[in-house]
This record gives structure tokens, C-alpha cells and sequence, in this order.
């Protein structure tokens, strides 16, 4: 998610922040006497209020009202920039509670970044308050989710993380994390029943669609699910099968169902020229005020998993054609992680690297172009791999009214299958998923099956006749299928 989000911070909101503290020493003194009152308002003051309304957004909608419960009744985030006595250089967000005015989680707009912290004075008080007011309900929180209690000080997002890396939704996620895990106290030191609410707090992220993704991808439930574990369990697999079967498709599917809200993915493609230098790190010429330099620079994968660092659900790489590329070579010592997911290596730049344990990786290959046979052993155990075959029952579904068509298709494509007698270089269903198929099957069927039939078929001519498009034409009877 590099470059600025359209609104939110610029390079110029640090730049004045730097600036004005620097000259007036606060920013309680910038706001009375500043002239360039208008551009703290733009380039400081506005996006400030978009993100605690962008926060505000990602917290629970019973915070804000909710009858017969004093804290939540009256709990909010204020949306709007507050200075506090103590912090006057810094712009926060504060929640506020009846029963005290207590500013329990800060966030700090400094000429370095973003700082998003708890106050641990008030975080002590509050613990107390809890103690004293409802001694076995804090002691079945702390049973529930004890780390809530072993909170860190603060967590600083750089300013160029929120400039070119995080992005602004990375940042409204994290900060309002912070608010969500520290709210069960407010309302445990608050509310006359504080159990149901705070094991909402708590309580697994919404359960993705499931019955979505069966309906996407065609697969049933039962297979769907054991890939998904697979996927999960493993850390990396790879999706084979022969042309047309979909597996690009449906790893971009299996990899939105995984990403949740809050992660996300990213796709590369493997070619015979792919590298490791490309995929983990290189040294590269780079021109810098007229000189040429070469520095060692991250590959894909290794600022893909910096990414994902920065994200608490999910994130996956799909990498298609995955067999295009020499794999020993591109993933060199990854191979040692992708087993050891829990463990470091050395790189050549200095810096020690590990895979996050939110990284998926997804592959695509097709067993036409390369076989499974192939893949250097020791990376193939270190992947699942997930067979797909041509799946008709797409194709019913597809053109569901027009029945008699679609099963005269299908019974072609299973004939022919038949007669190629690999599963490897099956001819799959997705050849045949266009807006218009009545139109577009002669020119499907001659210029994209025939031709592979040709190159398979290479010394069997006799077999590619019995599949070219004048012998096969009449048994569809597809000009009478257009009014069906």
C-alpha cells in the first residue's frame, strides 16, 4: 500500500510539525499566535480529525449507546483534536467515560510519526478501581485474555511507515486495536454487568463467508474446508492441475476468504528469467544526484513480509506459474524457513529474517507446461499440494439455462479428456466461461484448443481430427442453442 492515502497526512503536516516546535516550543503557543494558522488547520489539524473519525468507525456500534449500561451509554471517541495539559506538544485522541474524565490511551502526532500509547498512571488507578468494585469478574477477564494486563508503553509508527508503507488503513486498524483492547476495563470498572460486553470485546473476529467461497469457486465444502486447513496448517501450498481448470482463479479466491478485513494479498508471477536476487534481495544500480550506486535492495517477498508485519490477519502471496522459475534458486535459504517457520536466518545484507507467522504463500502451476516430477524434492515437501481437475459442474451452473447445450459440451470435453488419458494435460472448463459463448466457441475451440491438441497429439493426427471443430460442430447443434 505505498503512497499517500488521498486526504491524510503529507510529508509537509511532519515537516510544519518540526518546524513550529522548533520555533514556538509547543504547539499550544503555534495554534494562539502562528500566522499560518490555515495551513496547521489543513495539513495538520483536518486529517488528524479523519483519522479519529476513520477510528472511531472500526469500533464496536454498541459503544457508542446502548440502554441499562452507564459506561457504554456514554463512551465516545471525540472527534476533534484535544490538547492536554501534560502533552501540549502533541495532538491526541481520548475516550471519555461517566464516571471520570480519564484519558486512558493517548495518540501523538510528533515531527517523527505516529505514537499510540497507554497512560499507565490512570492504567494502574483503573486496575485498582476494578479490583476493589468487582474482584471475580476482573479475575475471569484476566483468565480469558490475561495479556491484557502486560500492556506495552507505547508503539511508534515512523513517519515514512505512514507515508509510503503502512498507508491509512494500516494505521487506523492499529491505533484502534489499542482502543479495543484496553476498553473491557472501562467497562468492568463501569458497568453492573460487565461479563457479556467485554466477551464480546474479545470474542473471535466475524466468521467469514464461507457458504461465498463455496459458491465462488465451485468446490464443495468438504474438500474447501480441508484446503483451507491445509493452507493454514502448512504456511505454503500450491494449487496444480492442467489448462483452463481455474487455479489462478481460485487461489485469489481462497486468498480473499483468508486476508479477513484486515489483511491483505498480493500476486506475483515466476518466469525463467525470475531471480533470487528479484524475489529475496539483490544488489542493483541505482542513480543518485548524477552518481551510480549499487545498493543491496529488498526482493518482493522480503518487503512483502515487512507488509505484512504491520497487519494482524492474514496475508498471502500468490505466486503464479510458480514452476516457471528455477524455485531452488529464487528461494534459496527461504527453503530452511518455509520448513522451520518459527525460526531466523542470517541474510547476505546483515539483517536476520524470519517469515511472519500471518504469511501464507499460494502457488500456481500447471502440470502441462512443467510436472510435479520435476520440483526439486526438498522444496516439494515442503509444500501441500492441492490437485485440481476439470470441474463440470461449473460449467452446469454456468449456463444453466441452456442444459441441453451444456451437457452436449461436457460430454465432448470428457470424450477428448479421455483420449488425452493424462490428467496432467486435461483440457479444463475455464476455456469456456465467456459472457458469450455462442459466439465465441468456433474461435475458442479453433484457436486455442486445436492447437494444443496439435502440439499433444504431435504424432497422432488421426486423434486431433476427431476433435477439430468441422467434426465436432454438429453434436452441439449450436445454432439451435441460442433460444434456449
Amino acid at each position: 500500500m505505498r503512497g499517500k492515502p488521498e486526504g491524510f497526512f503529507s510529508e509537509y503536516t511532519f515537516d510544519l510539525i518540526e518546524q513550529w516546535y522548533m520555533k514556538f516550543g509547543d504547539l499550544f503557543n503555534l495554534i494562539c499566535e502562528s500566522n499560518d494558522h490555515e495551513d496547521f488547520l489543513k495539513h495538520v489539524e483536518k486529517p488528524f480529525i479523519q483519522l479519529c473519525k476513520e477510528i472511531s468507525k472500526t469500533l464496536p456500534s454498541y459503544l457508542a449507546f446502548q440502554p441499562n449500561n452507564s459506561l457504554v451509554q456514554n463512551a465516545s471517541i471525540v472527534e476533534k483534536v484535544m490538547i492536554d495539559a501534560d502533552h501540549v506538544e502533541d495532538y491526541e485522541l481520548c475516550l471519555q467515560a461517566d464516571f471520570s474524565e480519564i484519558k486512558l490511551l493517548y495518540i501523538q502526532i510528533t515531527q517523527w510519526g505516529i505514537k499510540g500509547g497507554v497512560r499507565e498512571e490512570i492504567y494502574q488507578n483503573l486496575l485498582r478501581e476494578v479490583a476493589q468494585k468487582k474482584s471475580k469478574a476482573m479475575m475471569e477477564l484476566i483468565s480469558y485474555k490475561a495479556s491484557i494486563f502486560y500492556p506495552d508503553k507505547y508503539v511508534l509508527i515512523e513517519k515514512s511507515d505512514i507515508l509510503y508503507y503502512l498507508g491509512f488503513k494500516r494505521l487506523v486498524y492499529e491505533i484502534a486495536e489499542w482502543f479495543k483492547q484496553y476498553l473491557p476495563l472501562l467497562i468492568l470498572a463501569s458497568a453492573d454487568d460487565p461479563i457479556p460486553v467485554i466477551r464480546q470485546y474479545l470474542s473471535e473476529p466475524k466468521e467469514r463467508d464461507f457458504n461465498s467461497l463455496i459458491e465462488k469457486t465451485g468446490l464443495d465444502d468438504k474438500k474447501l474446508k480441508r484446503w483451507l486447513h491445509t493452507v493454514n496448517r502448512k504456511g505454503q501450498a500450491i494449487i496444480c492441475g492442467s489448462p483452463g481448470t481455474g487455479k489462478t482463479f481460485l487461489a485469489e479466491k481462497i486468498a480473499e476468504y483468508l486476508i479477513g478485513d484486515y489483511g491483505f494479498s498480493e500476486l506475483v508471477q515466476f518466469h525463467p528469467a525470475y531471480s533470487y536476487e528479484d524475489f529475496i534481495q539483490g544488489i542493483r544500480p541505482q542513480s543518485q544526484e548524477g552518481k551510480l550506486t549499487y545498493p543491496l535492495v529488498p526482493g518482493r517477498f522480503l518487503e512483502f513480509c515487512k507488509k505484512a508485519e504491520s497487519y494482524q490477519d492474514t496475508c498471502v502471496l500468490i505466486i503464479d506459474e510458480i514452476n516457471r522459475a528455477n524455485l531452488a534458486q529464487v528461494f534459496g535459504e527461504l527453503m530452511y524457513l518455509l520448513e522451520y517457520r518459527d525460526r531466523e536466518i542470517p541474510l547476505a545484507s546483515g539483517n536476520r529474517f524470519r517469515i511472519p507467522e500471518n504469511v501464507r504463500i499460494i502457488g500456481t502451476m500447471n502440470t502441462a507446461d512443467r510436472s510435479i516430477a520435476n520440483i526439486d524434492y526438498a522444496l516439494r515437501r515442503r509444500f501441500a499440494f492441492l490437485e485440481l481437475r476439470p470441474n463440470y459442474e461449473i460449467l452446469r451452473r454456468h449456463y444453466h439455462l441452456k442444459k441441453d447445450f451444456v451437457e452436449k459440451l461436457i460430454n465432448i470435453l470428457k470424450q477428448l479428456n479421455q483420449a488425452i488419458a493424462d490428467k496432467n494435460y486435461e483440457i479444463g472448463i475455464s476455456f469456456f466461461l465467456t459472457d458469450n459463448l455462442d459466439d465465441d466457441l468456433e474461435d475458442i475451440w479453433s484457436m486455442e484448443i486445436e492447437p494444443y491438441l496439435e502440439e499433444y497429439f504431435f504424432n497422432q493426427q488421426e486423434e486431433v481430427e476427431k476433435f477439430r471443430w468441422k467434426n465436432i460442430k454438429d453434436n452441439l447443434c449450436i445454432q439451435n442453442q441460442q433460444n434456449q
